[in-house]
């Protein structure tokens, strides 16, 4: 009888303790804690993410694809899934496997494949009548790859369920914690102001009218389908009543061509060379910039905001102009009254070089 008390006993203390609020918490508290230094870091990075700087690397490869594979692939046109026999040859010339859900785009002359991937992007395209194949992977550094952790941002499914567990990891923490705080709070007369002030602040934060920090302009480069693509030029510049150029907000072009040799086709971005282009010595610190792929881009316009404030009142139009290699060229105007008095949103809708471009800008 005596060592059934003496099971009995150790039974319900371990019951005891399992069931026990602090045990809960301290378990919880392990389990949330390099997660939540992960998350809590990251947090700040994301808060910040345009002010600091990063220095993307870009790696290309290129290679000729043998005529079997470029037949075999040319059968499995508009399929989701490309052939093993590629994948395996994908593999041996690359070093990397294909993720086993591929983001797979066919035309009548080009297959493109998007690879994003945590902390940088990468793609490929294969020319379906030559076979030329031509890859670009994208590193943004550790930074945008934590930032990317933060959000389950192409990430994979094991990731994605680790966030799931964490965050029931945290939801635990959290209320175990508010009740210790509930069973101890009889001497400690400050708990509960503290407790409401937690809830207060955040509330009191969002009321704060947002403004400021918002002024961008969004450019969409469609993406089309020719038998040969190249990235158009872009030239984003503002304009007075006049039509005279007050400012230079960027300029995309080929700047990675040897001896400047890209600067030779800026004249095709006709509008902007006649205002600005032709009197300017490229490159420009803080406008000049690469060429960018299809794909939406953002342009932060607050560098320019005591610029634009300086202005004297009048209407102006902020003009994005594309021309493209083998292509054509467009022209879009958003016009906008400055000084800002509201918030204004603009929007152009592109027909061909440029897709929506939307203009953002507050007071």
């Amino acid at each position: 009888m005596t060592r059934a008390r003496s099971a009995a006993k150790s039974s319900n203390r371990r019951l005891k303790k399992l069931f026990d609020w602090r045990t809960w918490h301290w378990m919880s508290s392990a389990v949330c804690l390099v997660g939540m230094l992960l998350f809590a870091v990251t947090g700040i990075t994301l808060n910040h993410a345009s002010q600091i700087e990063a220095a993307p690397t870009t790696y290309a490869k290129e290679a000729v694809l043998p005529s079997a594979l470029l037949t075999q692939l040319n059968a499995a046109a508009e399929q989701t899934a490309l052939p093993r026999s590629f994948q395996s040859w994908y593999q041996s010339h690359t070093g990397a496997a294909l993720p086993a859900l591929q983001q797979v785009q066919w035309s009548e002359y080009e297959l493109y494949v998007a690879l994003p991937r945590a902390g940088g992007d990468g793609w490929f395209s294969i020319a379906l009548d030559s076979g030329e194949f031509y890859q670009e992977i994208t590193d943004r550094g550790w930074v945008s790859y934590l930032n990317d952790l933060h959000k389950g941002r192409n990430t994979g499914f094991a990731w994605r369920m680790f966030i799931d567990v964490f965050s029931v990891a945290c939801v635990v923490f959290s209320l175990t914690g508010l009740w210790l705080l509930y069973k101890h709070s009889r001497g400690r007369k400050s708990t509960w102001p503290l407790v409401a002030a937690g809830f207060v602040l955040p509330v009191l934060v969002l009321m704060v009218p947002a403004h400021a920090k918002a002024d961008e302009v969004e450019i969409t480069i469609p993406r089309l389908n020719v038998a040969e693509y190249h990235p158009p030029y872009v030239a984003v510049w503002l304009a007075n009543s006049k039509q005279q150029r007050v400012a230079d907000i960027a300029v995309w072009y080929d700047v990675n061509m040897a001896d400047k040799e890209g600067e030779k086709w800026l004249k095709d971005l006709r509008l902007w060379w006649r205002r600005s282009g032709r009197s300017l010595s490229m490159p420009v610190d803080g406008v000049t910039g690469a060429t960018r792929r299809p794909g939406t881009a953002k342009i932060d316009l607050t560098p320019w905001r005591d610029e634009f404030k300086a202005l004297p009142a009048d209407e102006y139009t902020l003009f994005v102009e594309a021309a493209r290699e083998l292509g054509g060229r467009e022209v879009l105007k958003l016009p906008v009254t400055l000084p800002i008095t509201a918030p204004v949103t603009v929007i152009a809708e592109g027909k061909s070089e440029l897709a929506t471009t939307i203009l953002t800008m507050e007071p």
